[in-house]
């Protein structure tokens, strides 16, 4: 058996650190008007009329925000017309998801067979992350901050590009590191490719000018101990759930049960007996909400 620093000097020769960090950077930004609302939503202080403003200097995403709106409340004898009645109707944090989602939508759909995912499988998971964010609220006796929900519906947006690496040399010795070395999937990333796809969305979030405890969320989410940040806790829990809800939809068994960090779950006020609890009310919530972002 070849010893962890032998793959990794062999897997350095296929695929260069700065050549994942420039691609990273090569991803097109968020407009300016997602960024402002993502920060301004962030603060905890926005009220309809600025959110209406932002979005109002923007046609493309009033456009978008108009049609999600109407699409919710399709039963509705009165149609929304304005941004400023959309973000009544729906609230800010799901107008703030809207926005970041038109914008991520078209990429995080891609099939990426490096990670054992056909077309939509990441979008659909990354939304559902973001809907159990949401509704961890709760559930944890700590403050959910509503940037979780952003983080969570972004934090595995570095598979993007790490998919763009993994050639099949690659893709062998991250196995062969699973499989002689004992590590699970994201160690093996880190180890033999020097960075893990969280940290990869990371640096697309720094790229994106996301508030930093957003790109906390996006980074730690796999180690939220490291984070120092409740955020890392909640997207944590929230991809746990996510994966749980993927299995529900599905009718297929998980090999192995996610499970939540000790941690985590101590740190979020949150009691692993009612992650079954989590798990269906995000699935019913997402079920409500699935054809505002195309999951379908």
């Amino acid at each position: 058996m070849r010893g962890l620093n032998s793959l990794q000097l062999e897997c350095m020769t296929l695929v260069d650190l700065n050549d994942l960090v420039a691609k990273a950077d090569e991803l097109d930004p968020l407009p300016a008007s997602a960024t402002k609302l993502v920060s301004l939503i962030n603060t905890g202080e926005a009220d309809v009329d600025a959110i209406t403003k932002i979005i109002s200097m923007d046609p493309a995403m009033t456009l978008k925000i108009l049609r999600s709106a109407n699409s919710a409340f399709s039963g509705s004898v009165l149609e929304i017309c304005t941004v400023g009645e959309a973000v009544s109707r729906l609230g800010t944090q799901r107008i703030l998801s809207l926005a970041v989602a038109s914008h991520a939508r078209s990429m995080m759909r891609t099939e990426m067979p490096e990670y054992g995912l056909h077309e939509g499988d990441l979008w659909r998971h990354s939304v559902i992350s973001m809907i159990a964010a949401e509704t961890s609220a709760r559930f944890c006796k700590t403050r959910v901050s509503p940037a979780a929900y952003t983080s969570a519906l972004l934090h595995d947006i570095g598979k993007l590009v790490m998919a763009r690496f993994l050639s099949d040399d690659i893709l062998q010795l991250l196995q062969q590191a699973r499989d002689e070395g004992g590590l699970d999937p994201l160690e093996a990333e880190a180890r033999v490719l020097q960075v893990h796809h969280g940290e990869l969305g990371g640096l697309i979030g720094q790229h994106w000018k996301l508030p930093e405890n957003v790109v906390k969320g996006m980074n730690y989410h796999h180690t939220p101990e490291l984070g120092d940040d409740p955020i890392c806790d909640v997207v944590h829990l929230a991809d746990a759930a996510s994966k749980q809800i993927e299995a529900d939809l599905a009718g297929t068994k998980l090999e192995t049960a996610p499970t939540v960090d000790p941690g985590a779950a101590e740190r979020l006020g949150f009691d692993q007996k009612k992650f079954p609890e989590l798990c269906a009310a995000s699935k019913a919530a997402f079920e409500k909400v699935s054809a505002l972002y195309g999951t379908g």
